[in-house]
């Protein structure tokens, strides 16, 4: 059903447990992928409501990504280090509805889902 699932492009990530754990808290699914192709593959079945990238494991393809999210109708967020702060530019540049640094992420990781799931069903 569109607008209860997230898609995380989390190849790797430290993130992975934090966010199945925020998202089960407010009974969200998620779909970890760890590829280009899985994520492709992954957002045409699923309707996301929402698309959480690892910004760090994105690389190169955060803008095919992020318009990948876009057309599938999901809000798009990101998250990376501050000593990437060029990645973080490319990822808003692309049209990511909103870039955290990983600290504040995980801070506040179930927040952030309950906000961003929020506007997904609003639209």
């Amino acid at each position: 059903m569109a607008g209860e699932a997230i898609i995380a492009y989390m190849p790797d990530s430290m993130f992975s447990v934090q966010l199945r754990e925020a998202a089960a808290h407010n009974q969200y699914t998620v779909s970890l992928v760890n590829s280009l192709d899985d994520y492709l593959a992954r957002i045409g079945q699923v309707e996301p409501g929402l698309v959480v990238l690892d910004l760090s494991s994105a690389g190169a393809f955060v803008e095919r990504l992020v318009a990948a999210g876009q057309q599938s109708g999901a809000r798009v967020i990101g998250f990376g280090p501050p000593g990437q702060a060029d990645l973080l530019a490319k990822a808003q540049a692309a049209g990511c509805d909103a870039v955290y640094l990983n600290s504040k992420f995980k801070m506040d990781t179930r927040e952030i889902l309950t906000e961003w799931m929020a506007d997904a069903h609003d639209r």
